[in-house]
């Protein structure tokens, strides 16, 4: 990474001669030597080429001098931050015993090749599969449920209890199963032994069936479980096996005066795509069902935890610093801190961490983590202008030893891994037999560039602590969160300041979902929390995504005779994805800082983006069109040559059309 020169002295040899000359003559009216060859002027420009080294010397300052400088403002290098996603564990059939997944030693990673060491994540937190069985079974008919025995964990119906849905069955019938444990996060094998069910029109990979899980913090009080896969075809095929991964959020309800946790299969009146559906005619006959976990999805972070670290032993002096084995250190969660073992006393204390010592008095346990580097720092001692010593913080007796119960390195871009990459189970887990993500990791920071605390810096220091201005709140947004990628504060509306988020996204010069570009409940409500403490008095915030006015680009290009047609099209679509981009679009020099908030669009620019792609000779037809990108609904006419925007307003891709033809064509 190459350092910006900075010219702390940007006077060179001949400007330093030619100013001592003037002050030697200023200084002593009697100085005769000028000519080059007098003695004189050979001293004077020795010392005039000694003093450009210097400053040849000054003017290069290491990265690690900077970094020290900025610590002296109490400016550090924001960290990493972990890239997060789940894990999808499967067993080998359902648990007949509780299987452990314990955090920290769990580990998954991706496939190694001879190029690219494996990117291994951690599980969050420690999870049991335990070997749940259904303890109850009821069908529902007409807004009534009944209450059918179970037998070791196997529902046998007889009768007219077979029958899972009414005659013929219609919208709200249910059948439900009841366990006395929550099965969050499991993915939970039903198997059914069953007749065919009938109806025209039902497609048997999209019927209109409903899996859902009780949930009392849901408002409809159930909430939709996911369908892995369903052998039996919505009950089309008979009998068969349905899996389900169930929601992070699984409570008790009661039913039928039986309190348990519930798993129903409802009816509905439009399948699960939400195309309509006519309903079955005639209702499947349940023989027997049983059902069982067969793995867990858990959360999973981009880092190596390592636990109860001893730091070392106090001597007992301010100020004193001791080093992690791993960095740089992820944000320290509440149960990772440290603790110090007072000789005299025979018992950890915990520690507290702070951002700096300033308001800390001499008996707060209070330490300083520099997570670029792993460095802890007690508190300093610091001289009054009455000569006494002031301490900032407690500074442990001499002898006793200090730890970490714990705390995470890692992080970065790298571990934004696609979907289905996460397959390598680093140790085995006796009953697991698989593990992929089912979703791509996101989130994942590197850890801050200098040019990029530099520039922190300058802005940090005018407020630092203080959210006033409407710069105040953006430029706070981006240090509430590394995954805050743009923020623009607007005028105040009814008592309120908005502020708009953009979150960050790697790699951003693409065509972007709509579900992207809107920060996440998590996000939002960091950014609401770390503002929070620094709003005036009476001042309220009201953070929100930013809009966006989606386009859609048509364009035909005419290819030069060689070019490659696809490769043509590739990079002009590119091209345009990276231009109309809400994160690095905006420049014509390629990669740029966003597209400017309320900046309105020009048709005649993006014909200056396109003609520079290599291959392209000449545009035919260039249309833009209004999209929404969350439908990708498209507007029938194209715009004119201008779009405006509000002043909250960002432009962003939705699907662009390019061909490309050669000449004659």
């Amino acid at each position: 990474m190459s350092i910006p020169q900075i010219e702390l002295d940007d006077r060179r040899f001949q400007d330093l001669v030619n100013e001592a000359r003037m002050r030697a003559g200023q200084a002593c009216p009697e100085w005769t030597e000028h000519n080059v060859s007098d003695p004189g002027i050979t001293l004077i420009e020795l010392f005039a080429w000694m003093t450009e080294m210097l400053g040849y010397r000054l003017n290069r300052i290491p990265d690690k001098l900077q970094l020290a400088l900025l610590e002296l403002l109490g400016i550090q290098v924001a960290e990493p931050v972990a890239a997060t996603t789940e894990v999808r564990f499967r067993l080998s059939a359902p648990a007949v015993e509780a299987v452990e997944i314990p955090a920290g030693t769990t580990e998954v990673g991706t496939v190694r090749t001879a190029s690219d060491e494996s990117i291994v994540f951690q599980t969050s937190y420690d999870f049991t599969i335990p070997p749940a069985r259904p303890m109850a079974y009821l069908v529902e008919r007409a807004g009534a449920p009944k209450n059918v025995g179970v037998g070791t964990g196997v529902a046998r119906p007889k009768g007219a209890d077979q029958l899972a849905f009414e005659q013929p069955p219609k919208v709200g019938n249910a059948l439900y199963l009841g366990f006395d444990t929550s099965l969050a996060r499991l993915l939970l094998r039903i198997d059914v032994d069953c007749s065919q069910a009938r109806g025209a029109g039902v497609d048997p990979e999209d019927p209109p069936l409903r899996f859902e899980v009780s949930d009392e913090q849901s408002e409809s009080e159930w909430t939709e479980a996911t369908v892995l896969s369903d052998l039996t075809g919505g009950f089309n095929y008979g009998s068969g096996a349905i899996e389900l991964q169930l929601p992070s959020r699984h409570s008790p309800s009661t039913i039928a005066g039986q309190r348990a946790y519930w798993v129903r299969c409802r009816l509905d009146g439009v399948t699960r795509s939400g195309r309509p559906s006519a309903g079955f005619t005639h209702a499947p006959e349940i023989y027997a069902i049983t059902a069982g976990p067969i793995g867990a999805v858990i959360p999973a972070a981009h880092s190596s935890r390592h636990q109860s670290e001893l730091l070392g032993e106090s001597d007992g002096s301010p100020a004193q610093r001791f080093q992690l084995l791993y960095s740089p250190v992820l944000e320290p969660t509440p149960a990772e801190h440290l603790e110090v073992l007072d000789p005299a006393g025979g018992e950890w204390q915990k520690w507290q961490q702070r951002e700096s010592f300033a308001e800390s008095g001499p008996d707060d346990p209070h330490y300083v983590l520099d997570a670029a580097d792993g460095t802890i720092e007690l508190g300093p001692a610091v001289r009054s202008p009455d000569g006494s010593w002031q301490q900032f913080g407690r500074v442990p007796p001499s002898r006793s030893l200090l730890r970490m119960t714990a705390y995470r390195d890692g992080g970065g871009r790298r571990g934004n891994v696609a979907a289905g990459t996460l397959t390598v189970l680093k140790s085995a887990i006796p009953g697991v037999t698989s593990v992929t993500n089912p979703v791509g990791a996101t989130g994942g920071v590197d850890l801050e560039a200098i040019e990029s605390t530099r520039v922190r810096a300058a802005m940090e220091l005018r407020t630092r602590y203080r959210a006033v201005t409407a710069e105040d709140f953006e430029f706070l947004c981006g240090e509430a969160s590394p995954r805050v990628a743009r923020a623009l504060c607007l005028p105040v509306r009814e008592g309120s300041i908005p502020v708009c988020i953009v979150p960050g996204l790697t790699p951003a010069d693409r065509l972007l979902e709509a579900h992207e570009l809107i920060p996440d409940d998590d996000l939002l409500r960091e950014v609401a929390e770390y503002l929070d403490e620094r709003r005036l008095v009476g001042t309220t915030v009201e953070l929100r995504p930013a809009r966006y006015r989606g386009v859609s680009v048509v364009v035909n290009v005419q290819a030069s005779r060689r070019a490659d047609l696809g490769r043509v099209e590739t990079d002009v679509a590119q091209a345009l994805y990276a231009y109309l981009n809400p994160l690095v679009g905006g420049s014509l020099e390629g990669i740029g800082s966003g597209w400017e908030f309320g900046r309105a669009l020009n048709q005649g620019e993006l014909y200056g983006i396109v003609h520079a792609v290599d291959g392209v000779d000449f545009v035919k037809i260039l249309r833009v069109y209004e999209t929404d990108i969350v439908s990708g609904e498209q507007q029938a006419q194209p715009m004119g040559s201008f779009l405006p925007l509000e002043p909250d307003e960002l432009i962003a891709s939705a699907k662009h059309v390019v061909k490309a033809e050669h000449v004659g064509v």
